[in-house]
């Protein structure tokens, strides 16, 4: 049983990271094929990366930086290719998303999801959709700034 520890936090530290999950990869990827490598990376890309990755919207980029390096170490490990190799070609071969756009789907998909479900309320009270100004605009999707609906403000 392997048991990673909590490697990011709210200010992530990219060098102990990056050691930690080369060494763990490293020392069990000469036993592993390439199917089950790229399943436990992913694994690791959910579950520490994606983890509440909306908050990191405007973020400094000085931390999307540390995060994304995260993400490259992880996959080229995973891909056995040096750190020469361009990172998009490999990152697309995994299937993965930059740290940028996983934060902006995240964001889009649960901005569908609340306005197609209106689930959760608590979320869909603190949006709402305005018309376009003109026929050649589309809809927005504004934050509502009243509280009216919030019931931490009643």
């Amino acid at each position: 049983m392997i048991i990673l520890p909590s490697l990011i936090k709210f200010r992530p530290s990219p060098k102990l990271a990056i050691t930690i999950i080369r060494q763990l990869i490293r020392c069990i990827r000469p036993y592993l094929d390439s199917n089950t490598a790229r399943t436990i990376a992913t694994s690791i890309v959910h579950s520490k990366l994606d983890y509440c990755n909306s908050l990191y919207y405007n973020l400094p980029k000085s931390h999307i930086t540390r995060l994304q390096q995260i993400q490259n170490s992880l996959a080229r490990v995973v891909v056995k290719t040096p750190k020469s190799c361009h990172i998009t070609s490999i990152l697309h071969s995994l299937h993965w998303l930059k740290i940028t756009e996983r934060i902006e789907y995240k964001l889009l998909s649960l901005t569908y999801k609340v306005l197609t479900t209106t689930k959760p309320p608590y979320l869909h009270n603190l949006i709402s959709v305005q018309p376009p100004r003109n026929t050649h605009s589309s809809y927005h999707v504004i934050p509502s700034l009243d509280h009216q609906h919030d019931p931490r403000y009643a």
